[in-house]
């Protein structure tokens, strides 16, 4: 069981980045993508606010198959997050979440959202490797029980 105190934990670690690598599948193939995010605890654990362009790839292909992986690398070779999860794009109206939730944590993201269609999508994370140094091994947190 995974406390409250290791959803923040987790959730500070992921608060030291603004970018993550996506990876979705589909019948053409594994693909990754960057996109700006913002870490959210929850109840049940960790999710990721992301922002991506209306019917680009990604969201056509988490359409059909939610399942994703994502890592979080600031060029650092001894610190790095990675995860699997399932996306789920957020219904109409919720661009004004995007605002306050993804853009408060990812200012940079400003751009993209103000020249794009694009929604809003929250990626629920069902397991997370967090390393933090090469000399101790990551932190895992399995949400999935």
């Amino acid at each position: 069981m995974v406390s409250s105190g290791d959803v923040d934990r987790a959730v500070w670690a992921l608060r030291a980045y603004e970018t993550i690598a996506l990876a979705t599948v589909s019948a053409s193939g594994p693909h990754v993508a960057a996109f700006f995010f913002a870490p959210e605890g929850f109840a049940g654990g960790v999710r990721l606010v992301i922002a991506m362009a209306r019917d680009s790839r990604v969201h056509r292909e988490i359409t059909a198959d939610p399942r994703v992986a994502f890592m979080c690398y600031p060029g650092n070779a001894t610190r790095w997050i990675t995860g699997r999860g399932v996306a789920q794009p957020e219904g109409d109206g919720a661009e004004a979440l995007l605002e306050a939730r993804l853009l408060a944590h990812a200012p940079g993201a400003r751009a993209f959202v103000d020249s794009a269609s694009v929604v809003s999508v929250i990626v629920e994370a069902r397991r997370l490797e967090i390393v933090q140094a090469l000399d101790t091994p990551p932190w895992v947190l399995d949400f999935e029980g």
